[in-house]
């Protein structure tokens, strides 16, 4: 449940493509999550629909992690993984704009 706080600002970036990703994301490949709902991303650039839908349940409770309880996992966690096993791993770190 909200609590009235505010959402920030995530930054994505792949950290490591275990064999090959189908959608071509590079190590250093950044978008970003702004406010309530928006995605970032460099012109020209691309996000895979399969990555974002496995990251976006983590993507959201990471947006308001500071009314979570000081011990829920969220906060201890920053690595993700899309759901093809050979493919990208994802850092998940606040946002400074």
């Amino acid at each position: 449940m909200r609590t009235g706080g505010t959402m920030k600002d995530l930054k994505v970036e792949v950290k490591e493509v275990k064999v090959r990703c189908g959608a071509r994301h590079k190590p250093g490949d950044v978008f970003f999550i702004r406010g309530e709902g928006l995605i970032e991303i460099a012109k020209g650039k691309k996000v895979c629909v399969y990555a974002l839908n496995s990251l976006f349940p983590f993507l959201v409770a990471k947006q308001r992690e500071d009314e979570l309880p000081g011990d829920d996992w969220i906060a201890e966690t920053d690595l993700l993984a899309c759901p093809d096993p050979k493919g990208v791993v994802f850092k998940v770190t606040p946002s400074k704009k």
